[in-house]
């Protein structure tokens, strides 16, 4: 009897040190802003068409620094017959650990809407997704752009 029971207790045991760790989910806000420079490509007063880079930084709303960021993006936008066209980006995330991952997406002055990806660290496995509402600009220099939004991210690491 004491044997079985101890052959029972050590496959619990087993199964359970071998069982994958749990998905870790969270959804939260905060406000993101950013400021770079735009090369524009080709422009008449309805079409043009240009490049960017900036920096940003991500404070939660609650200012957990476990979930502020910053990082880098680049991308493109235009306009063509005077309206503004969906504008792809690509940003690298990075937290206060060092840990990573990327965003790709597309962005207008109304909306963003993003899908995670690619991480390491404690990102290892992300995936998810943000959104934000639309964006307030900001004075900057010439030549430059400044601006800010609200964004909801929906994330998933495996464990």
């Amino acid at each position: 009897m004491f044997r079985s029971k101890t052959t029972i207790l050590a496959t619990i045991l087993a199964l359970a040190l071998s069982a994958p760790a749990l998905a870790k989910s969270e959804k939260f806000s905060g406000t993101s802003c950013w400021s770079g420079k735009s090369d524009v490509l080709a422009t008449t007063k309805a079409d043009m068409g240009w490049a960017f880079t900036m920096n940003y930084t991500w404070l939660a709303d609650d200012q957990d620094p476990n979930k502020s960021m910053s990082g880098r993006c680049v991308g493109s936008g235009g306009m063509v017959g005077g309206k503004y066209h969906s504008a792809p980006f690509f940003c690298n995330v990075m937290a206060a650990d060092g840990s990573t991952y990327m965003v790709t997406g597309t962005g207008t002055p109304a909306k963003l809407d993003g899908v995670l990806f690619g991480g390491t660290g404690v990102f290892k496995g992300i995936s998810g997704t943000v959104k934000g509402g639309a964006q307030v600009n900001l004075p900057a220099p010439q030549g430059e752009f400044a601006a800010c939004r609200h964004q909801t991210v929906e994330r998933t690491t495996p464990g």
